[in-house]
């Protein structure tokens, strides 16, 4: 279930779901090219006309001449619509031509006829495995949607001087116009679609398994950097809020029954808690906005296939999810409950997978059901979040080392001198960090081999791309 979860969130290599949805949810441009819309952009429902215009003049113009070159139609309301619906909302898509020069433009790595992973390159589309006649079907709906949004993000100003219609909206050449846009609150929201079919797909194998089994002040040059900084000072905090408590109950009062307790306690109760407000309390929320909108769609669409319209309409009522941010500091707060004091609690690492089952299911369920669709971000690595974890896993040795070294049965080896005792228990210690340490610098991230490959790709991937230019002068 897990792995169908994420092969419809983030980017599976060989989805059909785009195909589907072509053939499912189609629109018409306005040059009457037939394209399946993916993306939802929603501007404020006074916006002024000149500034619409030349919004989508942008998104529909030529790369050459500044524009990003996609298929953008207005939503046509549904026969429920009201006047209350907002006009000014357009789906956006792409040629699969577009899309594939696309993913050569965002560098998306693609799997080769010989099984190695490398940068997608129009010029060699073919030699990239389940590439067939036009390329239908290669690029998966999370990665079409990620091309989509990525071009949007690299609409520049050229030489206009502020959006049409709003003299004060100024505008310097190379400024994102989307960005520009949403800061000023004209944009209201951009989110890609949900794929129903796939969705469907998804809730069936769910039901099937179960049956068998905030920094204002802040102004960092890159954003990285800026969430780096959120997080280590996020941890630092949650560390002490969290586990102060527990190092107090087992070093300064040295009650291991208080501790099995305590812990126990917190395992229970955070687990709980966390269920009740990551998935229950917004999918009750959810269900009440839209409660009267359901219903009526369910008296006059029966069994039928929900219109497009309508789909926009719920999906852009949706929760945003906000990112990974909570998710990884869970996990980092449930792994620092199990390994900092394993050797006195056992059964918390029973629990935590207990909690890992259910959580899955629950995030999956979130994900699809509660929250509008993310956009896909391709990442090398978990950023951050590994150091994390690696100090965790350090501090853990030692704490468990000084657990032991306090238990009774060890202390009865060293019933005359306590000073041998702790040279035994730090010296244990360190023989264990030493290892680690030798280990993580002996056996590297990346074997030697797969290093040589990757530089080959990137080698083919910038001659490529020099050859391309090269073509275009």
């Amino acid at each position: 279930m897990f792995n169908s979860f994420v092969s419809y969130l983030v980017s599976p290599q060989a989805s059909q779901g785009e195909g589907k949805m072509q053939k499912s949810l189609s629109v018409y441009d306005s040059d009457g090219s037939t394209f399946a819309p993916l993306v939802v952009i929603e501007l404020v429902s006074e916006t002024k006309e000149e500034a619409i215009a030349w919004l989508l003049n942008r998104v529909r113009d030529k790369q050459q001449d500044g524009g990003a070159e996609l298929l953008v139609e207005q939503l046509t309301p549904g026969a429920q619509g009201t006047e209350k619906d907002n006009p000014n909302v357009y789906v956006v898509g792409a040629s699969w031509q577009r899309l594939l020069y696309g993913a050569e433009d965002v560098g998306l790595f693609k799997e080769f006829n010989d099984g190695s992973m490398r940068g997608f390159t129009y010029a060699n589309k073919h030699n990239f495995k389940e590439f067939q006649g036009d390329g239908d079907g290669f690029l998966s709906m999370a990665e079409c949607q990620y091309i989509i949004k990525h071009e949007l993000d690299n609409l520049r100003a050229k030489d206009e001087a502020h959006v049409p219609g709003y003299p004060k909206m100024k505008l310097y050449p190379g400024k994102s116009v989307i960005r520009r846009m949403q800061s000023k609150g004209i944009l209201v929201q951009v989110f890609p679609l949900h794929e129903k079919e796939e969705l469907k797909r998804l809730s069936f194998s769910w039901f099937k398994k179960i049956k068998l089994s905030f920094q204002p002040l802040e102004n960092h040059r890159l954003e990285s950097t800026f969430q780096n900084h959120l997080v280590l000072k996020v941890l630092v905090f949650n560390f002490f809020n969290c586990f102060a408590s527990l190092f107090y109950i087992a070093f300064v009062m040295q009650d291991m029954v208080l501790l099995r307790q305590s812990l126990a306690t917190l395992l229970i109760t955070s687990q709980i808690l966390n269920q009740i407000m990551e998935a229950f309390l917004p999918y009750w929320l959810q269900r009440r906005r839209n409660k009267k909108a359901h219903k009526r769609m369910i008296k006059t669409m029966e069994d039928k296939e929900l219109p497009l319209s309508e789909q926009v309409k719920l999906e852009a009522d949706m929760s945003t999810y906000l990112g990974t941010f909570d998710d990884y500091l869970e996990l980092f707060l449930l792994f620092g409950y199990v390994s900092l004091f394993s050797c006195v609690y056992p059964l918390a690492a029973v629990l935590v997978v207990l909690n890992n089952v259910t959580e899955v299911y629950s995030d999956a369920f979130k994900m699809c059901k509660v929250f509008k669709r993310p956009f896909s971000e391709p990442a090398a690595n978990i950023g951050v979040w590994q150091l994390a974890f690696e100090a965790m896993s350090v501090i853990a040795v030692v704490t468990n080392c000084a657990l032991i070294g306090m238990s009774p049965q060890v202390k009865s080896y060293f019933p005359e001198s306590e000073t041998q005792l702790i040279m035994w228990v730090v010296g244990f210690e360190h023989f264990l960090l030493a290892s680690k340490f030798i280990l993580a610098f002996v056996i590297p991230d990346v074997p030697k081999h797969i290093q040589i490959k990757l530089s080959r790709l990137e080698f083919e991937s910038l001659e490529a791309l020099k050859k391309r230019v090269s073509l275009t002068d």
